[in-house]
């Protein structure tokens, strides 16, 4: 194999690259800026006649011509051994015998020289202040004017990791502010031109690799000017706000608002961080909006096994923190999962391959969502699944509570029918109780027992007179109205409760024939703990809501219910957030009722709980089970609303999913439930969207008239016609791709290891050393006249110091008590826990 030097290291390579890049795979560290692995060469950058930035124009003096040599930063040049100047590294390929030096005392003075070419328009005065470390930026004890300080990123910039590894030249000149424009207007994104050191990273994202286009430079009084190619905001600009500009700017010039849920390379995307399911939603919006959905439908599937219950019923937490809301509104991810589940037949979509039989068996009780989810997983990990419900139909409150209206029943028979083609055993009308319980499943000899049963029980409202005639419960009026259409009502009704239960009893109460219906609830109407969009729905269907009032009492006549007696609430939880109500007693309203419902939450049947005396419950009368669901009784875990109460459908059938790794991984399986398929050009670096994409805005599907709709239980809103569809999933901005933007190479830690041979090469010199221990806590700072010296008398007791740092200073006394106050201004604290010194008598 061909080989090279690099400062006299030996490295062997396969393939033609640049020298930048043999280097960074050897880890050898070169200095950059202007350069970035996924990016052509700042060089290739053909400049426009004109950009913009905000409304400033500012034309160009060579148009349409490429920047070449003037648009590179020049840090990274080397010497190689034959030419007589040093070259760019990153356009220069290697070639075989080559013998490089990346090191020496003069590419380190050109380098100061080139940074400090670049920070002559860029303000500087923070990064060469001795208090730097630590400062809030906000007062500055060198009375440094805001205009001329250092960004939010002081401490986590790319260009002062520069500045700190080369040194910022004596001579750079102090910065003059220029006042350019600052956009803080636009969505997503701050615009700091100020900062601005003409990289042309962004323009090279824009262009090169997101080929949005909506970026661009110019050459203008012997320097490069960046900005939009069209007057205004961002918008008008066409933007589409991917961020790719914001993730490779090495300066504070584009940053991401911080009001707006951020992308993080090491963290899930803001969508999919609060999917309780955990669904790669950016890249199936992506397949949807190319018309590829069945590949869609089986990426969702790969996280849950009921995307169609999901795509009409889930409360889509998810879109709350999509960024898209921060331009006009969040994509309706939830609906574009009921599109592809609803359009692609059943029989089209493959179960995952089933493991071999492992000889296990599980009983699980319960056929919620939470139950059936655990069943279909570890079902397909080999287990024998027997499945216990009291019910005579799977699905729990999804069969029986939540109405037609929201999620017709054919589509929990289509979605839970794939079950049947898993082998599950189904023992419906099973209660679970002293009689039929843990124990007597034992004996029948499972290897691991489930309790995923549900909140199937209303609590019940114990003030005066709650006996009357026409006092219903909210579960079992829902049930009722699920199952027989009843009862009829005919009169006045009331909903006491304000949560989703309650809006879906109003609701119901106006289909079953009630000509008037009010909801009373203790919260005011913008903390009632209904979505926002249902309690809209009931509004539009004359349902007046009483905010702010409790029921003190009701009032019958002839056993029947007549009246409801409300009083004030003026507080329902005290300032630890504790349910706390507090009422105005002078403040008594009556109103007349025939019917009242009482909604004011659900729990777990009390003879299921009550059987399983042997195991934990807290307060709530709610199981108590470790962080891995277990029990405390070998084999028996609990998952769902047992143990966290009443919760979304999504919730459980994350729970599920998560309950059945932790039982695979006992029956001994690897716990590896997901079945993600493969699929190609999700990652495609080029955006999927549009300008015109960008501008559409959200749509719903057809929601039908309320003035008709309350005659029966036809459903509410209609699931997206292909062309929505298709639209409505380009609206996604695509967050994914910005985390697979290649991250650049910092300059190696300062940090030393705290080592003979490492302390050799240090020179015995005046200045100031600091030891830090393994988790780079610093321990001690010192000055010394003998640097070298000192640091090996350190090594003789080292304590718990594992590495250091050094700085050559013959004012080492002076340095010495400034970075001593510095870290007490910012730890509050000496350092404390190495060797040597008492710090005290410092001060």
């Amino acid at each position: 194999m061909p080989t090279l030097s690099i400062d006299s290291r030996l490295i062997e390579y396969s393939e033609a690259k640049t020298i930048l890049e043999i280097a960074d795979s050897a880890g050898i560290y070169i200095p950059r800026l202007c350069h970035h692995p996924d990016l052509p060469a700042a060089g290739e950058v053909t400049l426009s006649e004109f950009i913009f930035q905000g409304n400033t124009k500012i034309e160009g003096e060579k148009p349409d011509i490429k920047l070449g040599d003037q648009a590179h930063c020049n840090l990274c040049i080397v010497e190689i051994e034959g030419q007589s100047e040093p070259l760019r590294s990153c356009a220069t390929l290697v070639e075989n015998g080559m013998v490089i030096r990346t090191d020496t005392s003069k590419l380190l003075d050109l380098r100061r020289q080139s940074l400090g070419k670049i920070l002559a328009t860029h303000p500087h005065a923070c990064l060469t202040c001795a208090q730097k470390e630590g400062c809030s930026r906000i007062d500055c004890s060198s009375n440094v004017p805001v205009d001329e300080r250092c960004c939010v990123l002081l401490g986590n910039c790319e260009l002062e990791k520069i500045c700190d590894y080369i040194g910022i030249p004596a001579d750079t000149p102090k910065f003059v502010p220029k006042n350019y424009p600052i956009i803080k207007g636009d969505p997503l994104f701050n615009r700091d031109y100020n900062l601005c050191i003409g990289c042309l990273r962004c323009v090279r994202v824009c262009r090169d690799v997101r080929e949005a286009d909506v970026l661009g430079a110019v050459w203008k009084d012997d320097r490069i000017w960046i900005g939009a190619l069209k007057e205004g905001d961002l918008r008008e600009a066409d933007c589409l706000f991917c961020g790719a500009c914001v993730e490779v700017c090495p300066t504070g010039a584009l940053l991401d608002k911080e009001n707006v849920p951020a992308v993080r390379r090491e963290k899930s995307l803001p969508c999919t961080e609060k999917c309780p399911a955990g669904i790669d939603i950016p890249r199936y919006l992506k397949l949807i909006a190319q018309g590829r959905d069945l590949e869609a439908l089986n990426l969702i599937r790969s996280r849950v096994p009921f995307p169609g219950i999901l795509g009409y019923v889930c409360f889509h937490p998810c879109e709350a923190n999509c960024r898209r809301k921060y331009i006009d509104q969040a994509v309706p991810i939830c609906a574009l999962k009921r599109f592809v589940a609803d359009k692609i037949p059943v029989e089209d979509i493959p179960l995952p391959q089933k493991k071999a039989d492992t000889g296990k068996s599980v009983a699980i009780i319960g056929a919620g969502p939470a139950g059936l989810t655990a069943a279909y997983y570890l079902s397909l990990a080999g287990h024998r699944v027997d499945l216990y419900d009291e019910a005579d139909q799977l699905g729990g409150m999804l069969r029986y509570a939540i109405p037609d209206y929201r999620i017709p029943p054919e589509v929990v028979d289509r979605e839970l029918g794939q079950l049947n083609n898993l082998g599950i055993s189904f023992h419906q009308g099973q209660k679970i109780d002293n009689k039929f319980g843990i124990s007597k499943l034992k004996e029948k000899g499972f290897n691991a027992i489930l309790i995923a049963a549900g909140t199937s029980k209303s609590k019940v409202l114990n003030i005066e007179n709650s006996e009357l005639e026409n006092i219903f419960t909210g579960l079992e009026f829902l049930k009722s109205a699920k199952i027989n259409r009843a009862p009829r009502l005919d009169g006045r009704t009331i909903v006491i409760g304000g949560g989703n239960v309650a809006i879906d009893a109003a609701m119901t109460a106006v289909r079953l024939g009630s000509n008037s219906v009010k909801m009373v609830c203790l919260e005011k109407r913008d903390e009632m703990p209904a979505h926002e969009w249902e309690i809209a729905q009931a509004e539009e269907e004359n349902i007046e809501i009483l905010a702010s009032w409790g029921p003190l009492r009701f009032l019958g006549h002839n056993g029947h219910l007549s009246d409801i007696e409300l009083r004030r609430c003026t507080r329902v939880f005290d300032p630890q957030g504790k349910f706390s109500p507090q009422y105005d007693e002078n403040e008594i309203i009556t109103i007349p009722a025939d019917y009242a419902i009482i909604t004011i939450g659900q729990e777990v049947d009390k003879d299921l709980l009550n059987h399983l005396e042997d195991l934990c419950k807290d307060r709530k009368n709610l199981l108590k089970a470790s962080k891995n669901f277990e029990l405390g009784i070998e084999g028996v875990y609990a998952v769902g609303d047992v143990l966290r109460g009443p919760s979304s459908v999504v919730e459980a059938i994350a729970d599920g999913r998560l309950v059945a790794e932790v039982m695979d991984k006992y029956l001994g399986g690897n716990g590896l439930l997901e079945f993600t398929p493969e699929m190609a050009g999700l990652d495609d670096s080029r955006l999927n969207s549009t300008s015109a994409s960008i501008r559409q805005p959200r749509q719903s599907g057809k929601v039908a008239d309320p003035r008709t709709r309350i005659s029966g239980f036809e459903i509410i809103e209609n699931t997206y016609d292909e062309n929505t569809a298709r639209q409505q999933a380009q609206r996604c901005l695509q967050c994914h791709l910005r985390q697979l933007i290649t991250p650049v190479k910092f300059p190696p830690e300062r940090w030393l290891v705290l080592a003979n041979d490492v302390v050799e090469a240090v020179p015995d010199v005046e200045g100031v050393f600091q030891l830090l221990d393994d988790e780079k806590k610093i321990l001690r700072i010192s000055g010394a006249a003998r640097l070298k010296q000192s640091l090996l008398e350190c090594l003789d007791n080292p304590g718990n110091a594992k590495y250091f740092v050094w700085e050559e200073d013959p004012m080492y006394t002076k340095r010495e008590s400034e970075l001593i106050q510095q870290y007490l201004q910012k730890h509050g604290e000496l350092p404390a826990g190495g060797i040597g010194d008492d710090l005290d008598d410092l001060f």
